[in-house]
């Protein structure tokens, strides 16, 4: 019994996490502004020389004009790197097709974002209901990794 709740939590976890919500910006003061975006977090897991397929979690904050992609390794810890690289990404929608974003800038901060020229082609594809499953690599001068993030849109 304890196992089938674990299982129905963690199903449960994973649904909610991967919705669309909106927040609002904040000032200097901290005081919440009217200016809003919204968000959304995915778990999945991500590899590279250290380790594979470790937890990763994927913050998504989406401005209205950028989309930008925390991603942060092993839960926690954002993907930081000595290069800021070009990458291509590729979602898998929940029909199955395969769709391609190609120069997303994935800053050395380790925030994958999704600029003024690729801003409304993933707007666009993100518009069916169901399961995403989104891919990237990131190459360095001195490694690589790879990501994958899985995310529900009801």
């Amino acid at each position: 019994m304890k196992k089938l709740l674990l299982v129905l939590a963690v199903i449960t976890s994973l649904t909610t996490n991967a919705q669309w919500k909106q927040g609002y910006f904040v000032d200097e003061f901290g005081d919440k502004t009217e200016k809003s975006y919204m968000r959304m977090i995915a778990l999945g897991t991500f590899t590279n020389s250290a380790t594979r397929n470790s937890k990763c979690i994927y913050d998504f904050v989406d401005t209205g004009k950028t989309i930008g992609v925390d991603v942060k390794e092993y839960g926690s810890s954002m993907a930081t790197s000595t290069d800021r690289t070009v990458e291509t990404v590729k979602i898998k929608t929940p029909s199955g097709d395969i769709k391609i974003i190609d120069t997303v800038f994935f800053s050395r901060s380790g925030v994958l974002l999704f600029g003024e020229n690729n801003y409304t082609q993933l707007k666009s594809i993100l518009t069916e209901k169901g399961r995403y499953v989104m891919v990237f690599k990131r190459s360095g001068r001195y490694s690589s990794s790879s990501y994958k993030a899985i995310f529900n849109i009801d």
